[in-house]
């Protein structure tokens, strides 16, 4: 096997051996030339038009951050495997990074009630007397309804809190629908590889064939990550209803 098809195929797991086999004929007989062009680059509003009015063009715009590009072939059955594919994975980084960014913004809002004296004996019962840089999620969130409880959360936190309920709510269904669609995307792979030269010739196939592997790649992760994101969201978003009161 040629070294550039070896490599790929060390990279990428979900291809299996026969597919494999395809893209060193593609190498051997010279064919095997550039991945079919990024002609298209994802937008938050093509992932979640909901989370488009709430964050977009914001630095929580992690899709425009993250640049997500997808091939055009003039072919619908490719073409939709690319874009759906791009969704999905835009879906998992809008997830994630509203994930980390709620998170670590909760923990900072709930680390500075520490060094509120009245809240200390339930502080301590809350987290059994743990420092606060070691406090769960679930502790932080528990920490500030606590503090709303005794009227010590500020205008800004309350603003926070409303804000970012609203944006989780809206990211869990983008979430759910991303795990779905990889599973359906991923099953669609070895036919498309396989289709490639049929569709495209032998000249076009092997970039095609680059590109499908590629976007395999980007995808194959959320299955499994997705369901673990879904927990931390949901988490999110019930300490965050409570603390905005809804």
């Amino acid at each position: 096997m040629a070294d550039g098809s070896r490599q790929t195929c060390r990279s990428a797991p979900i291809l299996p051996s026969a597919i494999c086999g395809l893209l060193s004929v593609f190498v051997a007989l010279g064919l095997a030339g550039p991945a079919a062009a990024q002609d298209r680059l994802l937008t938050l509003h093509d992932v979640s038009p909901d989370l488009a009015r709430l964050i977009g063009g914001t630095e929580l715009d992690f899709v425009a951050k993250a640049k997500i590009g997808y091939g055009v072939t003039g072919k619908s059955q490719y073409d939709q495997f690319f874009r759906e594919s791009a969704v999905s994975y835009g879906g998992m980084t809008v997830g994630r990074g509203l994930t980390d960014d709620a998170t670590i913004k909760l923990k900072g809002y709930a680390r500075n009630k520490a060094a509120v004296a009245e809240l200390d004996d339930q502080i301590k019962e809350i987290t059994g007397g743990a420092p606060p840089e070691q406090w769960t999620t679930e502790q932080s969130l528990a920490v500030l309804q606590a503090a709303k409880e005794k009227d010590r959360l500020s205008d800004e936190e309350n603003a926070y809190f409303l804000a970012t309920s609203a944006r989780v709510a809206a990211t869990i269904p983008v979430v759910h629908a991303s795990v779905s669609a990889s599973q359906s995307l991923l099953g669609q792979v070895d036919g498309l590889v396989t289709g490639a030269p049929t569709a495209f010739g032998a000249l076009r196939a092997a970039g095609v064939v680059r590109n499908v592997q590629r976007s395999a790649d980007r995808i194959k992760v959320i299955p499994t990550e997705g369901t673990s994101l879904i927990e931390s969201l949901t988490v999110l978003s019930r300490g965050l209803s409570m603390l905005s009161g809804q």
